[in-house]
């Protein structure tokens, strides 16, 4: 009979397991955080707060006005990684800043000063409507040019948002392939048919390739990486060769490539149309 409850001990053993892991998911993948007082300095200058609603509750976005008070004739769309805020953007933004370039900082549900959780469907729903209230406030003239650029799990969220508007460029920090294939890396596929939060960036890839034109689209990954491999980065660009431009940096590890990718994330900034001849 031993053998019997050591089977019994062991099944109780690995359900246990499963089901921590089924419900600690959401703290696996997010890491939520509000702003401290390190972040004040910012809203003493032109930076400007967005209010807007979602199911999930309030939510505040942030927008960077161009440098002169112009309208802009082009904006930014930032998303940051998985324990990363809004305002963590600011770095790049002040380094970026140009007379006809505005910049949208948006904080998933549950970070910063946004209430609810953040989803793959709760993030998606966040990022329109920002980018909806944002040009009920400011596109009262015509419709900038746009975009996108998400690292890590950002990545995720700005092929989220660019499958449904209309943008110039994308550019990928670190981007994986799937949470399922991050998930089958990490642990196996045992867990994947109790994934809740399914980011999958084949799928908004392939559908913003085939756009007639499609979108500037720009990858750029780590070969360090001890995050997201190298080698998921490297799939997303071969969807089509010919439309993503992939770079790979060598000894750049998941986090450092904001900085080692710093003359390419400019170089992309201000390559959308119109804003050229401001680096000229």
């Amino acid at each position: 009979m031993n053998w019997k409850r050591l089977i019994l001990f062991w099944l109780v053993v690995i359900l246990t397991v499963i089901l921590m892991l089924a419900l600690l998911q959401h703290r696996m993948i997010y890491h939520p955080r509000s702003y401290g007082s390190i972040y004040q300095p910012y809203f003493n200058g032109s930076l400007q707060r967005i209010s807007y609603q979602t199911a999930e509750g309030p939510q505040i976005a942030f927008y960077q006005p161009p440098s002169e008070g112009n309208p802009p004739q082009a904006i930014w769309i930032l998303f940051g990684g998985n324990a990363a805020l809004a305002l963590d953007w600011m770095w790049l933004v002040e380094q970026s800043a140009g007379p006809d370039l505005g910049f949208l900082l948006i904080d998933y549900p549950g970070f910063g000063e946004c209430e609810g959780s953040a989803s793959p469907e709760s993030i998606l729903a966040s990022s329109q409507a920002a980018w909806e209230h944002w040009q009920k406030l400011y596109a009262n003239q015509q419709t900038p040019q746009i975009g996108i650029l998400g690292h890590s799990l950002g990545a995720a969220a700005a092929l989220q948002l660019a499958e449904t508007i209309s943008v110039e460029r994308v550019v990928l920090l670190s981007p994986f392939t799937s949470v399922a294939d991050m998930v089958k890396k990490m642990f196996g596929s045992w867990l994947i048919p109790l994934l809740q939060h399914r980011f999958e960036n084949r799928g908004p890839l392939f559908q913003i390739l085939k756009r007639d034109p499609p979108p500037s689209i720009t990858i750029i990954h780590g070969t360090r990486d001890e995050v997201i491999p190298v080698e998921m980065g490297r799939e997303l660009a071969a969807l089509n060769s010919e439309h993503i431009h992939y770079h790979e940096l060598i000894h750049s590890y998941h986090n450092t490539i904001l900085q080692d990718a710093l003359p390419m994330i400019l170089r992309e900034i201000h390559s959308i149309p119109g804003l050229e001849s401001e680096n000229q």
